[in-house]
């Protein structure tokens, strides 16, 4: 692939496989990977609470802090819990650089059923209804279905990558 400052920015509920596309993608394209859920301002959240819930300006601040840092040096891929419109318009309103967004998208039974199968799941299962009842899907945003096996979903980020800038 040619050479470009990607800020990719996976989205999604809980349990949805950001964490691990986003890694999986970041090496791929030999970018830095973050986990926005896991910067210093989310760390000490007490459990079950999303940044959103303490201090969604600062998180979200911290959120384009990285994406400006990174953009003028290689591109990063950034996984995190912007459920909301208005949160993903803050953030893009707030950096001059493209935001390739991508959207995991799964049935609430399914994400349950995940989240039950892992144990060391950052969020209880019964987390995830809260997710759903924030999320506001991503109109403008490549979907990925995440029933799909997790290389497939890695392959199809790259070649929209790879088509949208050549």
């Amino acid at each position: 692939m040619k050479k470009h400052n990607y800020i990719v920015i996976l989205v999604g509920v809980c349990g949805s496989g950001k964490r691990s596309v986003g890694e999986k993608v970041a090496q791929r394209l030999e970018i830095p990977f973050f986990d926005a859920e896991k910067l210093p301002l989310s760390k000490a959240l007490p459990e079950g609470q999303l940044p959103q819930d303490v201090d969604l300006e600062k998180w979200l601040m911290s959120i384009k802090e990285i994406i400006i840092a990174e953009s003028a040096k290689k591109g990063c891929v950034i996984s995190c819990s912007v459920l909301k419109k208005e949160h993903r318009l803050f953030i893009a309103d707030q950096v001059e650089h493209e935001l390739d967004w991508v959207f995991m998208n799964g049935s609430y039974e399914h994400l349950v059923q995940r989240a039950e199968q892992t144990e060391n799941h950052d969020r209880p299962a019964s987390m995830i209804k809260s997710d759903f009842e924030a999320l506001e899907i991503p109109k403008r945003a490549l979907t990925i279905d995440i029933a799909s096996p997790e290389p497939e979903n890695i392959d199809t980020i790259l070649k929209y990558l790879a088509r949208k800038y050549g």
